[in-house]
């Protein structure tokens, strides 16, 4: 049963909207009825899914200077983007699993620092080759 809710999960909680990715949570009872472990799956899904709307406001962002993006399109996908993390926020405080939540964000926290140590990395091999 707890595949059949798992994919029945995946199927209503992402749709591509203009390329964005819209995460949406389950209700109350399909949480309390599925497992501690599919609940952490669904939140690093969904910060997969925030993640990849990041990339594209950059890309959007990155467009501007080709006057292929509006500024205001911009501002307006990254205000989306902030306000559904809130809301995200929101609804497993009020659904009493606040703590699963924070669980999966520290493992998306770690996964984001090895990145920026990369980059890190990379920029500073970068800026001594030129030195």
């Amino acid at each position: 049963m707890v595949c059949d809710v798992c994919i029945y999960m995946s199927l209503i909680c992402v749709w591509l909207i203009n390329k964005v990715i819209d995460f949406k949570f389950p209700d109350k009872g399909e949480f309390e009825r599925i497992g501690k472990k599919e609940r952490l799956n669904l939140f690093r899904r969904y910060f997969a899914a925030s993640r990849y709307n990041r990339l594209l406001i950059q890309k959007n962002l990155i467009k501007y200077a080709h006057n292929e993006s509006c500024p205001s399109d911009i501002l307006e996908l990254e205000r989306l983007h902030n306000e559904e993390f809130f809301d995200k926020v929101r609804i497993v405080k009020e659904y009493g699993i606040l703590d699963e939540f924070i669980d999966a964000a520290k493992e998306e926290e770690d996964g984001l620092q090895k990145i920026i140590e990369a980059y890190d990395k990379r920029m500073m091999n970068q800026s001594s080759a030129t030195c």
